[in-house]
């Protein structure tokens, strides 16, 4: 049996893998778990037997911020398929600043972004924490190609 907890930390308010996401290792976002007009938030696990502690500083294992980049773009990108744009989703701008390391022993990390829209141009805020401890914020733009 499955109680309301454990579906919530499992299941994903939009389905994944019919979004124009990366796959296999590109792929940050692990679900979606809350979706509104003006903001998206999600998972991204970790743990300790996640991909990336062996291959970056494997002495000294820290979860890189070009990856949470990657997953703040990804979040931007959810929302504006949530808002039914299609087409090639392409980061144009972003800034980032970091305020703890993430090492192996952090679960999952927890984005909320912030998206407003003007035309094709997606202009989120992400915040980014592990445990309630904030961990980056970055600002992205994010642009939707026309699919070719």
């Amino acid at each position: 049996m499955t109680d309301a907890s454990t579906l919530q930390s499992t299941t994903s308010l939009i389905d994944l893998d019919r979004t124009y996401l990366p796959v296999d290792q590109m792929r940050q976002i692990t679900r979606v778990t809350a979706l509104e007009a003006a903001g998206i938030e999600a998972e991204v696990e970790l743990g300790e037997d996640h991909w990336v502690w062996g291959q970056h500083f494997p002495g000294d294992p820290i979860f890189p911020g070009t990856l949470m980049i990657e997953a703040a773009g990804q979040l931007i990108a959810l929302w504006a398929w949530s808002d039914g744009a299609r087409g090639r989703p392409r980061l144009v701008r972003t800034s980032a600043e970091f305020h703890n390391p993430v090492d192996r022993w952090s679960p999952r990390l927890l984005l909320k972004g912030e998206i407003r829209r003007k035309r094709n141009l997606y202009f989120g805020k992400v915040e980014i924490s592990v445990d309630e401890m904030s961990v980056a914020t970055v600002e992205a733009v994010l642009v939707i190609l026309a699919a070719t």
